[in-house]
């Protein structure tokens, strides 16, 4: 901790230290140690963490009670007591009281606020959270109970609180759905002109609604607001979730909104079973601006209980203060339809869904096989951020599965040795559907009759958040070769003993490893033949496909007296020739040529410096790569001579869009006749014959076509996996 402050002035900085090192010494039972750093940091400067701190130092909950008064009087609100009932099963937290409960508000005169109370098998606290919410200052109120197929007590209760008292009101779901349905019930009927939540195991203080409600009425042009929590045990101790240092935070369910300007503009909250209370205050802010939704510094008005059983604290579906998982999946897949909507109104009930969710989340979950898992005939597992042909080879991939009727989960593993962009790549995202295609995440128990994992370098590093598979046979795709390059500064992107190591601790088993090209095949056995041994290394490839009647141009464009060559690729030294003279050799720098690029060209530039006028560049990125080749004459693909291109995917899609292709020889094993060959200093004749002669042009383009159909099609994917597709009715 010395370590951490040296050379720290900041004050927030050092209290969240200070409060961190208290807990510390009160995990090695060295409370008066913990007790002293924080008091001299309290006569420092006060802090309500600071005090909040003290309070979790102490053994009696009565003088946690005192610190806690310490807090809240910082905010001036009214102090808490433990009421004694006599009661020997009443936790402290079911004993917080608060004497005070004047009020100048005037029952059904003032704007009447409807809270929603959602509850499952809460008999433990639900009473406390009724109760405290009768007991608010601002008495206009109606409080929507709506039980959610409970099993223990918690029916009862609410009935029993409904009769007393006609604020009350009980309300149930017809099947077992999770909260946010349960919300939305009660919003339907919803009579208040100001709609909040309180949790039903959650305490809130008498003066909560109204300090929010009053910010509200003063501030016209805010939607929405929050007041402030702190999160409690029963015994009154705090917790904090991944904020170091930290016991007062905005609480989410807290937040109070204006009815019917967000039911017109937003409608219900997302008909999940967790995480949609970031999703619709997000959701507000989009529509209605950042500053239309407050988190009002209030001080904790709600002590939010922390339990065990917490679904928050979960430690694989909770919050940890950072997304991971399910919550990640969730927070990304909204996160784009919030971006991609033209409209942001929710229905309810939410039929169909408008982004699909990993199935943890859905209200009603799917029935499960014998041994608790849900079946998938195939489950991808890759880098799905990636923006190049890795994906493009996983979209293929996936859009024939489904042609085919079959149900496929997409597993995110990662990369750590780049800075990869952290959204997943849009056409991956947007083939999920929630049924034939799924994200399956951490924490799930999954089995498939084909795992394939494509993109070796993702088994490079060990990683936690992966959901439990297991799969009758696991492929692994080699698209990449261990090195980025063979020349003698060649960085290395994945060891194939590491990796091994990796799958049988994730899988139970190193799988049958497939190059995707000859290329590939012979760098492993040329470089790396003594790394073999922990795997099996497949007799055949494991070639990449595409549907050529899907890329296939209308027609070619009107011949005219420039001849436009072009290529697409990222923008990285490998993808490029490193020498000035053979560059322009192939790309030529004046007429009748012209040159065109997708991907960028700074990696040219630092080989011939300006780049000539007759180049014309667009970003990755910036167009997809089917309209981009549909608008040229020639496809021309030269690359690093250190560097091994896996497979050429580029190259297969010009050749389905119906555009010739000029390469090196060295691709002539795998693509036959369908292609042109040209050492650099050949290249620009074998162009000009080939625009010479119209009908060499089409037969090409027709003999690449077919070609490509045959060998790389959607047939030849279904074919090759079928053999591993063992049983498709064993799933629901």
């Amino acid at each position: 901790m010395q370590q951490a402050t040296a050379g720290k002035a900041e004050r927030s900085f050092l209290r969240r230290a200070a409060i961190i090192e208290a807990e510390c010494y009160k995990l090695l039972d060295e409370i008066e140690k913990g007790k002293q750093r924080i008091a001299d940091k309290i006569k420092e400067y006060p802090h309500p963490d600071l005090y909040l701190a003290a309070a979790n130092l102490e053994e009696h909950p009565l003088d946690r009670v005192k610190w806690i008064n310490k807090a809240l009087a910082h905010f001036n609100i009214a102090p808490i007591r433990l009421k004694q009932t006599g009661e020997k099963e009443r936790t402290p937290y079911d004993s917080i009281d608060v004497a005070a409960k004047a009020t100048n508000v005037k029952p059904n005169m003032e704007p009447k606020v409807t809270v929603i109370i959602p509850a499952y098998n809460s008999e433990d606290g639900i009473a406390t959270s009724i109760e405290s919410i009768l007991q608010q200052t601002w008495t206009n109120i109606e409080i929507l109970v709506v039980d959610d197929c409970s099993t223990d007590g918690t029916t009862a209760l609410i009935k029993r609180y409904a009769a007393s008292d006609d604020r009350v009101k009980y309300l149930k779901t017809e099947i077992n759905s999770g909260a946010y349905v349960a919300r939305n019930i009660a919003l339907q009927q919803a009579a208040g002109e100001f709609v909040t939540i309180n949790d039903a195991d959650d305490w809130s203080h008498p003066a909560k609604i109204e300090t929010q409600v009053n910010h509200l009425l003063e501030h016209p042009q805010v939607i929405a607001n929050t007041s402030q929590q702190a999160r409690m045990t029963e015994e009154l101790t705090f917790f904090r979730r991944g904020k170091p240092g930290e016991y007062i935070f905005a609480n989410m369910s807290s937040l109070m909104f204006r009815k019917n300007p967000v039911m017109e503009n937003l409608g219900f909250w997302d008909s999940v079973r967790f995480g949609a209370d970031g999703e619709f205050k997000r959701r507000l802010k989009k529509v209605f601006g950042e500053k239309a939704v407050v988190d009002l510094a209030s001080g904790p008005y709600s002590f939010q209980r922390q339990t065990k059983g917490s679904l928050t604290g979960n430690h694989v579906f909770g919050f940890h203060g950072y997304f991971m998982g399910v919550r990640k999946e969730y927070f990304d897949s909204y996160s784009n339809y919030h971006r991609v909507a033209e409209s942001l109104r929710y229905d309810f009930p939410q039929e169909p869904r408008l982004f699909a969710v990993p199935e943890p989340m859905w209200p009603q979950r799917e029935k499960k096989t014998a041994d608790g898992r849900r079946h998938f005939d195939v489950i991808i597992a890759s880098e799905f951020r990636l923006l190049g042909g890795t994906n493009m080879s996983n979209v293929e991939e996936i859009k024939a599965q489904k042609q085919k009727g079959l149900r496929t989960g997409l597993m995110q593993m990662s990369r750590y040795d780049f800075q990869s962009r952290k959204e997943m790549n849009p056409h991956i995202r947007e083939l999920l559907d929630g049924d034939l295609v799924q994200m399956v995440v951490y924490g799930e128990e999954i089995s498939c009759d084909l795992l394939i994992i494509r993109h070796p370098p993702v088994l490079q590093e060990w990683q936690k958040y992966l959901p439990n598979v297991k799969a009758k046979r696991v492929n692994v795709i080699v698209n990449q070769p261990p090195k980025r390059d063979y020349s003698k500064k060649g960085n290395t992107l994945y060891t194939i003993p590491d990796c091994a190591k990796r799958m049988k601790e994730y899988f139970g088993t190193t799988g049958t490893w497939y190059p995707i090209g000859p290329l590939v095949r012979e760098a492993l056995l040329t470089h790396h033949s003594h790394e073999l041994h922990p795997i099996s290394l497949a007799s055949e490839d494991w070639v990449n496909i595409i549907d050529v009647q899907e890329w296939k141009r209308a027609s070619r464009p009107l011949r005219s007296e420039k001849i436009k060559i072009g290529r697409h690729s990222r923008d990285q030294y490998v993808k490029w020739p490193i020498d000035r003279t053979e560059l322009f050799k192939v790309y030529p720098e004046s007429a009748p040529f012209e040159v065109h690029v997708l991907g960028g060209a700074a990696a040219p530039m630092k080989v011939v410096g300006e780049l000539p006028a007759n180049w014309y560049v667009y970003e990755f990125g910036e167009m997809h790569p089917k309209e981009f080749l549909a608008t040229l004459d020639v496809f021309v693909y030269y690359t690093h001579p250190d560097w091994i291109e896996a497979f050429g995917r580029v190259i297969f899609e010009a050749m389905a869009v119906g555009v010739p292709v000029v390469i090196p020889p060295i691709y002539e094993q795998l693509f036959g006749d369908a292609a042109l060959y040209a050492e650099p200093d050949d290249v620009q004749e074998t162009i000009v014959q080939l625009m010479d002669n119209p009908d060499f042009y089409e037969s090409q383009v027709e003999k690449a076509q077919a070609y490509v159909e045959a060998n790389f099609g959607y047939t030849k994917h279904i074919s090759r996996i079928e053999s591993f597709i063992f049983d498709r009715t064993n799933h629901s």
